[in-house]
């Protein structure tokens, strides 16, 4: 007995079901943030309220580009992390109005990478260039923001994000200190099996997201 299958329909099926496991990996990202403000018992303003919303947009956005760039794969399985960079910095670079900033992203990395990383290395990605944009120049001025990546064969990869802003505020931690932002890209790293390092000085920032290769089951 022979039994026909209907590529169309398990390719469907397959894109359906990682539509679906990314929305609720979203969900869970707006979740932690909407328990973070919950807990602070702060009061908002109009402009923070619509800064929160912008910041959950993006992330919305960056989840959207992710599927278009795996509708545009020759295989619909991997993505190519330079091309996927370089959407989720024209998209938060246009975010902002009031932010200014000069961004440039290097060409080399040509690499694909499995969808499921790509959905958390976006999402890290986004949070750094907001932080960029909001952060690295109090008085106003337009920050320079460089971004690279590399990646193997065998899964690995890094992703960096360089500013020319004041850097952290004395004292301060990165991998411990931080507000929301820090802790949604603590949990994603977390979540990806990547490890987020920082420099920092007064000439800048320098991030990295480094996830080493896949591990044998």
């Amino acid at each position: 007995m022979s039994i026909a299958i209907d590529h169309g329909t398990v390719g469907l099926a397959e894109a359906d079901h990682r539509i679906a496991n990314n929305l609720a990996s979203l969900s869970g990202v707006i979740r932690l943030q909407r328990n973070a403000i919950s807990r602070s018992r702060r009061s908002f303003t109009t402009e923070q309220v619509c800064m929160l919303l912008d910041d959950i947009g993006a992330r919305i956005e960056v989840t959207a580009k992710l599927h278009k760039s795996l509708a545009l794969a020759v295989n619909g399985k991997a993505v190519n992390l330079g091309n996927f960079l370089q959407e989720i910095s024209e998209m938060i670079g246009t975010l902002n109005s009031k932010a200014k900033m000069e961004l440039t992203v290097d060409q080399s990395c040509d690499a694909t990478i499995d969808p499921r990383h790509a959905l958390h290395a976006g999402l890290i990605t986004a949070e750094l260039l907001t932080n960029a944009s909001k952060y690295a120049h109090p008085t106003g001025l337009p920050v320079k923001v460089h971004i690279r990546c590399e990646s193997k064969s065998d899964g690995s990869f890094a992703v960096e994000v360089t500013d020319d802003g004041i850097g952290f505020p004395e004292n301060f931690d990165p991998l411990t200190d931080g507000g929301l932002g820090f802790q949604l890209m603590r949990a994603l790293a977390n979540g990806l099996g990547a490890e987020l390092q920082f420099e920092h000085g007064s000439l800048g920032v320098r991030a990295r997201i480094v996830k080493p290769k896949h591990l044998a089951s």
